[in-house]
C-alpha cells in the first residue's frame, strides 16, 4: 500500500499551485497596476478602448488596454455575434479552416488597426519581458493584438516572450481558436462574481469536459485563473472552464457591475489555505480527488452548487485524473530523450534492413512473412516510430498556417526517412492479413500528409542529381513508400489473368494494371529511385516477375515493355 502510494499524484491539484504561484509573482501585479493607471487617466475619446505602453523597467514593457464603462454595460445591437475575418486567417489550420471571433471585439480591434499594426513592428525588436494586458473588452482587444504578435514573430527564438494577461475579459472566439496552439500564452484572471466573461456564452448545457460537446459557440482558450475571497486556482481544460463560466452567470445576482481585482488579489495574497483531506469526506480519500475538490470548492463551486447545475464532480474528477495521468506520463520523458529515442529505433530498422538484405531476401518480405523473433521485435518499433510521427503530424496540423509551415520544413527530411522506411512494414502487414487496395483501403493519413508535404516542397531532380543519384543507389531507401503496395496489387492482378473463374473483362482489367505497373517500376528504375534490394530473389518483386514472366511465355504474348527486356536481359544486375 505504501509504495503504490509513491507513485500517486501529488497531495494537491496543479490548478491551486500555479494560480498560487501566479497571484504571488509580480506577473498580475505589474499588469493590473499599469490598467489601473490607465483607467484613471482615461480621456473621453470616440474609441470605446483606449491602450499605452508603459516602460517600467529596461527588460519589461507592458501594453495596457481599458474599455469605457458602457462598452460592456451597454450591449451593441449584434455585439455577441461570432464572425469570420481575413485578419485572423493565419489561425486557420487543416484540422480547422475556420476561425470566428467576436465582432464587437473585431469592430474595435479593427478601427485601431492602423495604429496597432505600427505598434506590432516596434513590439517584435524589443528584448526582455512583453506583458499585454486588458480589462473587460479592453481584454479582448488585447488577446486579439497578441495574436497578431505572435504570428510575425519567431517563438522558437524570440527577443520577448509575450504574455497576455486579461482582466473579466469575455469569450472572444469559438472552437477554432480554442484548438490554437498559442494557448500557453493567454491568461484569463476572472472573478466567480463578475458576469462580463460568461456575457456571450452559448445556451444550452452539455456535460462537463465532454470532447463531444458543441462545436459551434464560443469557447474558452488559454489558462483560467478563477478567483473568490477565499483563494485562486488555474484550470486549462475548456469545457470545464465554460460550465464554471454558466454557473457564475446564472448564480451571481444584481446585473453587470464593476469587481475590483485589486481587492481580490490582495485578499489572495493575505490567505494560505490548506484543508485536510477528512474536510472532504471518506469518499474522495485518494489526493487527486481531493485536490480537485478543494481547487473547486475554493474558487466557490462546491458540490451542491455543481449539482444544481447538472455538473457531476465524479465526471470533472474522472476527466481531469486523466489528463493529470497523460500529462505526468509525457513530462516523464523529454522531447530530447524521445528523438533519441526515434532515432534509436530508426537505427534498430536500418539494422534489421541489412540482416535481412544478407538472407536474400530484404527487409518487406521478412517482416511479412514473420519467419524470426527479430521480425516480432521490428513490430514494436514500428508501433513506437508511428504513434511519434501521428503526434508530430497532428501538431502541424494545429499550428496557425506560418508556423506550421515552418516547423513542417524542418521535419520534412526526417518525416520522409520514416516514411519510406516504415510504410513498407504496414503494407506487409496489410497484405498478410489478405486484405487488398491498401492505397485506398489501408493508408493512414499522416503518411499522405508527410508525402504531399515532401512533393510539395521538393523539385524533381535535375540530370546531374540523377548521375550523383546513380552512385549511391545501392545505398537508397525506395523513394516510393507505396512501392510495394503496387507489387502487391501486380502479384493479385497476376492471379486474376491465370484464374479460369475471371471474366473477360477482369482480365482485360488485370492486364491493363500490369502494363501501368511495368511503366510505373521502369520509371523508378530510370529515376534511380528504387532500392536495389527489390531484385533479391527471394523478394516479392522477383516473384512477381516469375510470374509474370511464366504467363508471357506460356500465353505466347508477343507484348514487349522496357520493363520486360530489362529482366529478361538481366540488366537489373547492373543496378546498384
Amino acid at each position: 500500500m505504501e509504495g503504490r502510494r509513491m507513485n500517486q499524484v501529488p497531495l494537491f491539484s496543479s490548478a491551486r499551485e500555479l494560480g498560487n504561484l501566479i497571484v504571488i509573482s509580480n506577473l498580475i501585479d505589474s499588469a493590473l497596476t499599469k490598467i489601473l493607471e490607465l483607467q484613471r487617466d482615461q480621456t473621453a475619446l470616440p474609441s470605446p478602448v483606449q491602450y499605452r505602453v508603459f516602460y517600467p523597467s529596461p527588460k519589461c514593457t507592458i501594453l495596457a488596454f481599458v474599455s469605457s464603462p458602457d462598452c460592456t454595460q451597454n450591449p451593441l445591437p449584434g455585439q455577441g455575434d461570432l464572425v469570420p475575418s481575413p485578419l485572423f486567417d493565419f489561425l486557420c489550420t487543416e484540422e480547422y479552416p475556420s476561425v470566428s471571433i467576436n465582432g464587437a471585439a473585431l469592430t474595435i480591434f479593427t478601427s485601431l488597426y492602423d495604429h496597432l499594426s505600427g505598434l506590432i513592428d516596434e513590439l517584435t525588436v524589443i528584448e526582455g519581458r512583453l506583458i499585454i494586458t486588458g480589462h473587460s473588452m479592453g481584454g479582448s482587444v488585447a488577446s486579439l493584438f497578441t495574436l497578431c504578435l505572435l504570428e510575425v514573430i519567431n517563438i522558437s527564438k524570440p527577443k520577448c516572450r509575450p504574455i497576455c494577461i486579461t482582466f473579466g475579459s469575455p469569450l472572444i472566439g469559438d472552437f477554432g481558436l480554442q484548438h490554437s496552439n498559442w494557448n500557453s500564452f493567454f491568461l484569463h484572471v476572472v472573478s466567480n462574481q463578475d458576469l462580463v466573461p460568461g456575457l456571450f456564452l452559448p445556451s444550452g448545457r452539455s456535460p462537463p469536459t465532454s470532447s463531444h460537446s458543441q462545436t459551434t459557440g464560443y469557447k474558452p482558450f488559454g489558462t483560467y485563473l478563477l478567483c473568490s475571497e477565499l483563494g485562486c486556482a488555474c484550470f486549462d481544460n475548456p469545457d470545464l472552464i465554460l460550465e464554471l463560466l454558466k454557473v457564475i452567470s446564472s448564480e451571481v445576482a444584481g446585473g453587470l457591475r464593476d469587481v475590483d481585482y485589486r481587492k481580490i488579489l490582495i485578499n489572495i495574497k493575505e490567505r494560505a489555505i490548506f484543508k485536510g483531506l477528512q474536510q472532504v469526506g471518506e469518499r474522495f480519500a485518494d489526493p487527486l480527488s481531493a485536490g480537485i475538490i478543494m481547487d473547486l470548492e475554493i474558487i466557490g463551486f462546491d458540490q451542491t452548487k455543481l449539482l444544481r447545475h447538472n455538473i457531476d464532480i465524479n465526471t470533472v474528477i474522472r476527466i481531469l485524473g486523466v489528463e493529470a495521468r497523460i500529462l505526468a506520463h509525457k513530462n516523464k520523458a523529454s522531447d530530447a530523450k524521445k528523438l533519441n529515442d526515434i532515432k534509436i529505433h530508426m537505427a534498430q530498422l536500418e539494422w534489421y534492413k541489412k540482416k535481412s538484405k544478407d538472407l536474400n531476401k530484404g527487409y518487406y518480405d521478412c517482416f511479412k512473412n514473420q519467419g524470426s523473433k527479430r521480425d516480432i521485435k521490428i513490430e514494436q518499433y514500428r508501433g513506437h516510430l508511428t504513434i511519434y510521427w501521428k503526434d508530430m503530424v497532428a501538431q502541424v496540423q494545429r499550428k496557425p498556417q506560418k508556423e506550421g509551415a515552418s516547423f513542417r520544413t524542418s521535419w520534412l527530411y526526417p518525416g520522409t526517412t520514416y516514411r519510406r522506411m516504415v510504410e513498407p512494414l504496414d503494407i506487409a502487414a496489410f497484405y498478410r492479413e489478405g486484405r487488398t487496395d491498401y492505397i485506398n483501403n489501408g493508408r493512414s493519413p499522416h503518411y499522405k500528409l508527410l508525402q504531399q508535404w515532401y512533393e510539395e516542397d521538393v523539385k524533381p531532380p535535375s540530370r546531374d542529381k540523377l548521375d550523383s543519384k546513380k552512385l549511391k543507389v545501392s545505398g537508397i531507401l525506395t523513394e516510393d513508400s507505396l512501392f510495394w503496395a503496387h507489387v502487391e496489387e501486380a502479384l493479385l492482378s497476376c492471379e486474376s489473368l491465370k484464374s479460369a473463374n475471371s471474366t473477360l473483362e477482369q482480365r482485360k482489367s488485370s492486364w491493363d494494371n500490369l502494363v501501368k505497373f511495368g511503366e510505373y517500376v521502369m520509371e523508378q528504375i530510370g529515376n534511380y529511385a528504387v532500392s536495389p534490394e527489390i531484385f533479391l530473389g527471394e523478394s516479392s518483386f522477383m516473384k512477381w516477375w516469375g510470374v509474370y514472366e511464366d504467363y508471357i511465355d506460356a500465353s505466347n504474348n508477343s507484348y514487349g515493355s522496357p520493363l520486360i527486356s530489362f529482366m529478361k536481359n538481366r540488366s537489373y544486375r547492373l543496378y546498384g
